[in-house]
């Protein structure tokens, strides 16, 4: 009777013991984000001499770009050899420098690489009938593979985390990223809306842009006048415009326009901009390869960031 009576006690105390749940995580920074509701992840920052920069987080920027013009001046990296870059929406090749090392200033931490290149913007085919860039420098794949990177349109802010910081519990449902190396893709299910037919694609995430494209079949190439060779940005002023919606996962399927263009040398089924993603909170975890979302309502849609 003593003896059932000790252990009672004991499993008493012991269930009496709080539990002790495990922190959040918590952001290296956050940061406000400089964009319109239908533009490219940009924030403003500095170098590491002080000069102001604006900065857009591209998923689809394999290499890094500090562009050469004038609101650079002063940066003076200290370059190394040439490095040719790829842009395969324009399907150039430009000759650029790369930089030995470079540092920017995401708020209080700083992140250096030696990822990153330096020249012209005019020849990439970007920024059309632009006298000058609208941004300075593009923070590419290196920056997504360092850190977790976390956007929260409603709020204005991006915020970056340690790569092993688990957030999954953060939002609502989680989607493998197909990893085509240095594009990421993953996997929607786009109905149309004259058919009703529903179809399984791959579409590559690109915050550096803001529309959805479509890459063209057989027939719209015929429309467009093109080939299956023929680099986006050559069709995308004659693009054929289309109706439909868009389903990430187990989320709900978003009505959403896309510009139909031909596809060049991108190996995926077209591209998803942030004018899409901005229907949800995302992140980026590179080291788990998913993608994370959780949908706002469209009362909390920020319609500027300023």
């Amino acid at each position: 009777m003593r003896l059932k009576v000790f252990v009672s006690i004991i499993l008493a105390i012991s269930c009496a013991v709080p539990v002790i749940a495990a922190a959040a995580p918590e952001p290296i920074v956050s940061m406000r984000l400089l964009r319109d509701d239908r533009g490219p992840l940009k924030i403003r920052t500095r170098s590491k001499k002080g000069v102001a920069l604006r900065v857009v987080f591209d998923t689809a920027a394999a290499n890094s770009i500090l562009f050469d013009h004038a609101g650079t001046t002063g940066v003076e990296p200290a370059l190394g050899r040439d490095h040719m870059v790829y842009f395969p929406f324009t399907d150039r090749f430009i000759d650029y420098r790369s930089i030995d090392w470079f540092t920017l200033s995401f708020g209080k931490h700083s992140f250096t690489s030696n990822s990153w290149v330096y020249g012209p913007w005019k020849q990439t085919g970007l920024f059309p009938g632009r006298l000058e860039p609208n941004y300075d420098v593009i923070a590419g794949r290196d920056v997504f593979n360092s850190f977790t990177v976390a956007v929260d349109p409603r709020k204005g802010r991006v915020k970056l985390y340690n790569s092993d910081e688990d957030l999954s519990a953060r939002y609502r449902v989680s989607i493998d990223i197909v990893d085509l190396n240095p594009l990421i893709a993953v996997p929607v299910t786009y109905t149309r809306h004259d058919t009703g037919e529903a179809i399984e694609k791959l579409m590559i995430i690109d915050t550096g842009f803001s529309g959805v494209l479509l890459f063209a079949d057989d027939e719209q190439l015929a429309q467009l006048g093109a080939t299956e060779f023929t680099a986006p940005a050559d069709t995308i002023a004659d693009a054929l415009i289309v109706e439909g919606s868009i389903k990430l996962g187990e989320l709900d399927a978003r009505d959403q326009r896309a510009l139909v263009v031909s596809k060049g040398a991108f190996k995926a089924d077209g591209v998803l901009g942030t004018g899409f993603l901005n229907n949800y909170r995302y992140a980026f975890d590179m080291e788990a390869k998913k993608l994370y979302l959780s949908t706002l309502r469209k009362s909390d849609r920020t319609e500027l960031f300023q």
